[in-house]
């Protein structure tokens, strides 16, 4: 019955995949080279998924009339996956041929987790591996509505390299039937079997260079396929789903497309648009071939089904072991991937949530600090007074300098008359921020200006954050002085603004060391 319906699969699917290229191509049902995700350069038709669907179809009806094999099927199991499947293989072929929307795609996906469910497919009791089961109750429905159109997705977006998607699932098909086959569900395995052949006959046109590509047809039809056969095939009789096979078999499209969606969180921009960042993406970015690539994720993706298999079956005692060992192995190759495949995205985020703790302290210090000087500030009598608490606190803040001054000058002196303190305006290394304060009698503004040295650690945050905090005092105390600032002022470019005596902050020290 096995081998029949392997056989079988395999040989109409070899059949009818040149027959479908022939009509793609009468129809120009082709898959557009436009950039995002894609990577091929030419026009290639697209609707694969009616060779995949046909051969699998019909494999599974040849080997289910073998009489010694029908008695012991499960045609409920069967039923729900060729209804569910049927119907997002038709949605698939529309979208293929004339386009559907995104929402409308997804209702289609819901409904047809809504049939497995009703055919006995869900997933109401889940254990990471033997023992501890825990009953969803009123969670069931949703838990499989998640994982079903979750993992339809994911598998459609990792369809993106010539063969990817097709040896993907043959990866989790075969992890799926040693599992199936060791709880005895025969159903679950002819399934997989016959889908195994139908895809291993396609592979012989899909992989690079591809001649044909899957389509929506065929990703979405073979995307619910695996999330419902993976979950089926890994029931204990007790009816208890062990999670980490189906979680593991399918581990790499999770894992890409969970990673492209924290991408995009992190960018800004929406989930649904495509990007040329996936994980074969960048590996071709890295030098690999198409073919090399796609067999390196092949590697992967059966690497991370056999320790899901190990994880299922092993003793309690090595289950600690395996889980210790494999997390630790998969902790340095998640972050080794990551550098290695240059997802700046996520080291950007390392290093803002590694660098927070540091960061949140000198924040607080900084507004520690500047709370001091406002009170300070608060009972200068002068301009000039002013500066001179400000110059005496640049230590404190390690910043370059610090003042209030008109717009139109450097350091407090202006340009025509310095041509100095211009020079030192100008200097490459130092770079400033300028805050408004208030405005002169004769209308020229007042700015409290904040200047750093290039390198200096977290300056730029600190120098706006500092600058913030002592604006409100600064604009309360030149209100307070306004009838004084003309002579203030004049008094102020005449000198040059340079401090006549040192005012120091009593209890600060530098935070340079």
């Amino acid at each position: 019955m096995f081998s029949s319906a392997f056989a079988m699969a395999v040989l109409l699917s070899l059949l009818a995949t040149p027959l479908v290229v022939r009509f793609a191509i009468s129809h120009d049902a082709y898959d557009l080279p436009s950039g995002g995700r894609r990577v091929h350069i030419h026009p290639i038709p697209r609707i694969g998924g009616v060779a995949v669907f046909a051969a699998a179809v019909l494999a599974v009806g040849g080997g289910a009339l073998v009489a010694d094999g029908a008695p012991l099927l499960n045609s409920r199991l069967i039923t729900g996956i060729l209804l569910g499947g049927g119907l997002l293989f038709a949605a698939g072929l529309v979208d293929d041929l004339r386009g559907l929307r995104p929402l409308t795609k997804l209702a289609f996906q819901c409904a047809a987790a809504l049939i497995a469910y009703r055919y006995g497919l869900g997933v109401s009791e889940v254990s990471l591996w033997g023992g501890h089961a825990v009953d969803l109750g009123f969670l069931a429905l949703p838990v499989t509505l998640l994982w079903i159109v979750g993992v339809t997705n994911a598998f459609n977006l990792i369809d993106g390299l010539d063969g990817l998607a097709t040896g993907v699932a043959l990866v989790t098909l075969g992890t799926t039937c040693i599992v199936a086959w060791s709880f005895g569900h025969l159903s679950v395995v002819l399934v997989s079997l016959a889908l195994v052949g139908a895809l291993v006959g396609f592979l012989r046109y899909n992989f690079n260079p591809a001649s044909i590509f899957l389509g929506d047809s065929g990703s979405l039809f073979i995307g619910f396929a695996l999330a419902v056969l993976s979950v089926a095939g890994a029931q204990t009789p007790g009816g208890v789903v062990l999670a980490v096979v189906p979680v593991f078999a399918l581990a790499l499209p999770l894992l890409d497309t969970t990673l492209a969606i924290l991408r995009r969180l992190l960018r800004g921009v929406p989930l649904s648009q495509a990007d040329g960042r996936h994980i074969h993406h960048r590996l071709l970015a890295l030098g690999l071939s198409h073919r090399a690539a796609a067999l390196v994720m092949y590697l992967f993706a059966a690497l991370l089904a056999t320790l899901g298999v190990a994880l299922a079956f092993a003793r309690p005692a090595q289950v600690v072991a395996i889980v210790v060992a494999g997390g630790f192995a998969l902790l340095l190759l998640t972050l080794f991937g990551i550098k290695l495949l240059n997802y700046h995205e996520f080291l950007e985020a390392g290093r803002v949530v590694l660098g927070s703790y540091g960061r949140l302290r000198r924040a607080v210090r900084d507004q520690i600090h500047a709370r001091d000087v406002a009170q300070l500030i608060r009972s200068a009598r002068s301009l000039e007074e002013v500066n001179q608490i400000l110059a005496s606190s640049v230590q404190v803040f390690c910043f370059h300098h610090m003042e209030v001054c008109t717009a139109g000058s450097d350091y407090g002196v202006p340009r025509r008359e310095s041509v100095i303190a211009s020079s030192r305006a100008m200097d490459p290394s130092v770079w400033r921020v300028e805050h408004p304060i208030g405005v002169r009698p004769s209308g020229e503004p007042l700015l409290l200006r904040v200047s750093c040295r290039l390198g200096d650690s977290f300056r730029p945050y600190g120098a706006e954050r500092v600058a913030l905090a002592l604006a409100p005092t600064l604009e309360e105390w030149l209100t307070a002085k306004q009838g004084h600032l003309p002579v203030i002022l004049e008094a102020q470019a005449a000198s040059g603004a340079v401090p006549l005596r040192s005012h120091r902050l009593r209890g600060h020290r530098s935070l340079a060391g």
